[in-house]
């Protein structure tokens, strides 16, 4: 398994859990916390960094061996319904608000007041949220920069064992010819040898044969 797709599960079970605590908080104190707004936007930015990690578990995933992938993509799927259903939640929660607070009656100046330093606290918290986001994307970014690369390095790789295996392949043949070259020049020569060796054994034959008729020759002459 890739050590980056460990790092990004725990960073997801990490960031499920804060998810979970602060749809508990908003459950049991919404309608009374004075920050709500602020609560619910950082549940919003827990939920986005979750879907993000999501994201690039999704990536990591290509890069692992096809028996393990369809295991991990299931788990990931697994992770977006429990992302979707906290969405819902909020969702849920904040419709919730909105209708207590439109039915809730008539405010004081104190609680305008109060209402107003928690908007601007809200607009506060949001920029900084906005800015966390953007550095999560640059985050992204260069994940998907750095496995871009990994996996081009890998292809890289590829072609230069391609490469080398077609240079191996050529040589042997290259050697196959040569040895299939020498076979023929040494059945060449084998044939030259023998037909030397068989105008040898004529030439000796024919020798024997001469000097028998020579022997005969002289014997007769004796007897004569």
């Amino acid at each position: 398994m890739s050590e980056y797709l460990v790092s990004h599960e725990s960073d997801f079970q990490f960031i499920q859990s804060e998810i979970r605590d602060k749809l508990e908080a908003l459950r049991e104190n919404g309608a009374n916390a004075g920050n709500f707004k602020s609560e619910v936007s950082k549940a919003e930015d827990s939920i986005e960094e979750a879907l993000e990690i999501l994201e690039r578990m999704s990536a990591e995933v290509q890069g692992i061996p096809t028996s393990e992938r369809s295991q991990f993509n299931t788990k990931i799927r697994g992770h977006r319904a429990e992302i979707d259903k906290a969405k819902r939640e909020l969702r849920k929660l904040t419709d919730q608000q909105g209708k207590a607070q439109l039915f809730g009656g008539r405010e004081t100046a104190s609680g305008e007041s109060a209402e107003y330093n928690d908007d601007a606290s809200s607009q506060r918290q949001q920029l900084l949220s906005n800015q966390q986001r953007l550095e999560r994307s640059s985050d992204r970014l260069r994940d998907a920069q750095r496995v871009g690369n990994e996996t081009e390095a890998i292809g890289a790789g590829i072609l230069t064992d391609l490469r080398g295996q077609r240079e191996q392949i050529t040589n042997s043949r290259n050697t196959l010819m040569e040895a299939d070259s020498y076979v023929d020049k040494s059945l060449r020569t084998l044939r030259s040898m023998a037909r030397r060796m068989a105008a040898n054994r004529v030439i000796s034959y024919a020798i024997i044969a001469i000097l028998i008729l020579l022997i005969i020759f002289v014997l007769a002459s004796k007897f004569m």
